[in-house]
């Protein structure tokens, strides 16, 4: 999973800046209860993707599913 870390490092230079913010916080915690592991079994319900521009120059936006809304609220 270290290339979703880095298109979400990459989405925080965007106007979906604070979608990565909470995003980042979700998958930080993850890793931390799943022994330094982000299966995709446990961020796929946490959040929702979005495709934006053309192929072959398409970007993925993530942002949190209302699933992950509730758990960045448990874990802040």
């Amino acid at each position: 999973m270290g290339k979703l870390l880095d298109r979400l490092n990459k989405q925080l230079k965007t106007e979906y800046k604070q979608d990565a913010e909470e995003c980042i916080k979700v998958y930080n915690k993850i890793k931390e209860v799943n022994n330094n592991h982000v299966w995709d079994s446990v961020w796929n319900p946490l959040t929702s993707v979005k495709f934006e521009g053309k192929y072959p120059n398409t970007v993925m936006i993530y942002s949190l599913s209302p699933i992950g809304k509730i758990f960045l609220k448990g874990i802040e």
